[in-house]
């Protein structure tokens, strides 16, 4: 026994070493293993965004490490190298594994400039650094010292230099301009300035006006760390970047062919339509074009009519060509190129899924698709899809369960039947008609039937926010079979049985998704949605006009329909944070659905659930609640637990390991609680002060492959917190050896969970 003990220790000792990366690295050439930035003379405004600054412009990156093992590096130094640069070799030599960093590869003095330049463009002029080298047999790291100096501030701010119509327009910028006196000089702030300032000016005539045709002219002889700047027009500005433009003729070729004449030509306000396939109604092409003679030259209506013809989906190239006119040298004439895509298509998809609730198995989905059903460039799309499942983790291990499906969707570019083009020019609104039918089977269990129409409209508000109102949303789900084992379970389940029957629903919709995410944001950003559902309102306002509700429920072409209020909000919140280019997302889900009128329970499809590979992965899909309910003996395999009331929160911090392999730490916490209580069901309502008590916790580390195009994701996670375990005996991260070998949770899916 003492010899296998010593065996394996020696195994651990050289497996550690094997995974150190240290094999080529000896005391004279030391393998980089990181790097501090320690500040003299603080304080520094920003410090924490110059300090992330700083760390970014150390070039080679340390390789990453795992508990003081670097696999990757292992796995580069044990593969010979490949003679090509392709093939398995060198996908796991150079893709998988990652080549040493070695100290001497990292150029010092230069960073150490560049510390000083990145300084100097924050206002600090008098900046210097230096580093000092620690080593530790053989791995390095680097410590820089930085002194900052005193930071020189702006004390005047001045727009243009001169009284003709271009400086004129130039100083009235002024007036919304960020910069005020007294604000540390800041390079990256005034080139954002500028672009801005040249952004306005293009939009008002100077259209081919660059960024760098402006300036800002800085007089720093004015002493004590302070500066006078001036935005003016720069000496290598060109002639045409300073000519203010109007439009001439705007012709919108709209299924343009290159090897085809033009068949005719329409005048539709003001604009000249040409037509070569006669595909497209011109007025409806027209609404989405932003450009009319007369106008100034507008950056800005020309992204927008090229952003909003694009959001049609009907077209494969969206161009707005300019031509200086030979005669009037001020005038543009605009040439609108549309390039239609294939109007009928069909596709065939297969796939393979794995959802939340642990099945997993293959799909596939035929369609037909047509591009411009009544020549308005209305998207038409048929499709049947069908797919086998079996569960591959979970109380219902080998459980199968197949879907078939029919939809039609229609998409019209355009606000039916109003005319609202113009007032959401960033993309065309669209109004949605969708049906759909659906054949779900739980093979030996039980069987869904279901229907389902709407009528929506979406559109965007801005670049930041998204509408989503669906005017009709109505679905009806029937029980077609159930075993004889079922129909016990929901004869034992009056309420759970009433949420299967009452799946009749007529109701509306609306979300709203709000984004505080801009280009180039490097601080973080938020992503808010709110969404909220009715079902009953409608045909229970017609009913009550014919009378009281009878006590057998109001029935809608003989079926009695639900009636509830759904409220479903969301926030998320993405940072980055730290080296290895680590990402923080957090994310807190709630959700409330209370029935009302003709029901007293929610609709089973219509209610919440926790757990599952986008939810807590610590926990099966639908395993947790509602509250401190525990279900026993069939009530565990045979019903998804499901409430009323969810409460979710995510964190999760993301990084990257090498190349297209990232990893992942992350926590989840939340549970579902029903709204009243239900007998059957002990320990499920909601209370206030359970809230915290009944919350599921869990936490685990992540895998990924992400090469873009597709998201492969691996998650083990374990419970921290059972909440259907005695109040006092929930916390089961004590208990060491289950969790780690018993109660560990493997969920694999498509894309990050959020």
């Amino acid at each position: 026994m003492r010899f296998h003990a010593l065996s394996n220790i020696g195994l651990t000792v050289l497996l550690l070493s094997s995974c150190s990366g240290l094999k080529y690295a000896t005391p004279e050439h030391p393998l980089f293993t990181g790097h501090d930035v320690h500040w003299e003379r603080p304080p520094v405004e920003g410090r924490k965004s110059v300090t992330i600054e700083l760390e970014n412009v150390v070039r080679p990156k340390p390789n990453n490490s795992i508990l003081g093992m670097r696999p990757t590096v292992a796995l580069h130094n044990a593969i010979k190298a490949p003679a090509r640069q392709k093939g398995l070799r060198h996908l796991l030599r150079n893709k998988i594994g990652s080549a040493p960093v070695f100290l001497d590869g990292v150029p010092l003095k230069d960073i150490n400039v560049a510390f000083e330049n990145r300084l100097n463009n924050h206002g600090y002029f008098q900046a210097r650094s230096r580093y000092e080298v620690h080593t530790n047999g053989r791995k390095a790291s680097v410590t820089f010292f930085v002194d900052a100096g005193v930071p020189d501030r702006l004390r005047t701010i001045a727009y243009g230099d001169s009284t003709d119509t271009l400086n004129v327009h130039l100083a009235s910028a002024q007036e919304h301009s960020p910069l005020k006196a007294g604000q540390l000089y800041d390079l990256a702030k005034l080139d954002a300035e500028r672009n801005r300032v040249a952004g306005t000016l293009r939009n008002a005539g100077w259209y081919y006006l660059k960024d760098n045709d402006l300036v800002f002219a800085a007089d720093t002889t004015v002493g004590g760390h302070v500066m006078d700047i001036r935005l003016r027009l720069a000496r290598s500005a060109t002639a045409r970047g300073q000519q203010r433009y109007t439009l001439g003729h705007v012709h919108v070729h709209g299924d343009y062919d290159a090897l085809l004449p033009a068949n005719d030509s329409t005048m539709v306000d003001s604009v000249m339509y040409v037509n070569y396939l006669n595909n497209y109604r011109p007025a409806t092409i027209v609404r989405g074009v932003f450009l009319r003679p007369g106008q100034l030259g507008s950056e800005e209506h020309t992204t927008q009519t090229t952003q909003h013809l694009g959001s049609f989906g009907v077209f494969k190239s969206v161009q707005v060509n300019y031509a200086s006119d030979s005669l009037r040298p001020s005038i543009l004439n605009a040439d609108v190129v549309l390039v239609p895509q294939k109007r009928w298509s069909l596709f065939t998809e297969l796939n393979a899924v794995s959802k939340s609730n642990n099945f997993a198995g293959p799909g596939i989905r035929l369609g037909f698709k047509d591009r411009d059903l009544f020549r308005g460039a209305e998207v038409f799309t048929a499709d049947l899809n069908g797919r086998f499942e079996t569960q591959v983790a979970g109380a219902q291990k080998g459980t199968n369960a197949y879907e078939v499906g029919a939809k039609l969707s229609l998409h019209i570019p355009r606000i039916v039947p109003f005319h609202t083009v113009h007032a959401v020019r960033s993309s065309a609104p669209t109004t949605r008609a969708d049906m759909g039918y659906g054949l779900f089977r739980r093979v030996g269990l039980y069987g869904l039937e279901s229907f389902n129409t709407s009528f929506s409209y979406v559109w965007r508000q801005n670049a930041r926010v998204w509408h989503d109102l669906r005017l009709l949303d109505v679905s009806y789900n029937s029980l077609y079979y159930s075993s004889d084992q079922f129909r016990a379970f929901l004869d034992s389940n009056q309420v759970v049985k009433r949420s299967f029957e009452e799946q009749f629903i007529v109701g509306a919709g609306y979300t709203i998704t709000i984004s505080t995410k801009r280009r180039n944001n490097s601080s973080g950003y938020l992503l808010a949605s709110f969404g909220l559902d009715e079902s009953g309102s409608l045909p229970s306002l017609l009913k009550r006009m014919g009378g009281p509700r009878p006590e057998s429920g109001d029935l809608l072409f003989d079926r009695r329909f639900s009636q509830f209020i759904r409220f479903k909000p969301e926030l998320r919140y993405y940072s980055r944070k730290g080296r290895r280019d680590g990402q923080l997302v957090a994310r807190i889900l709630g959700g409330l659905a209370v029935a009302y009128g003709n029901s007293d329970v929610v609709p089973y499809v219509k209610q919440f659930f926790v757990g599952g590979t986008n939810s807590l992965r610590a926990f099966r899909a639908r395993s947790v609640g509602p509250g401190a309910y525990l279900p026993t003996g069939d009530n565990s395999i045979l019903i998804d637990q499901t409430g009323d009331i969810r409460l979710e929160a995510n964190l999760e911090y993301r990084f990257t390991l090498s190349g297209y392999f990232k990893g992942a730490f992350f926590a989840d916490a939340g549970n579902i609680w029903l709204v009243n209580d239900d007998p059957q069901r002990s320990g499920g309502k909601f209370e206030w002060n359970n809230v915290l008590p009944e919350l599921a916790a869990g936490a685990g580390f992540g895998l990924r492959f992400d090469p873009d195009v597709i998201v492969v994701r691996l998650d083990l996670a374990t419970p921290l917190r059972q909440p259907s375990l005695p109040a006092g005996d929930r916390w089961v991260i004590t208990d060491l050896r289950p969790r780690i070998f018993d109660n560990v949770v493997f969920n694999i899916a498509i894309g990050y969970p959020f």
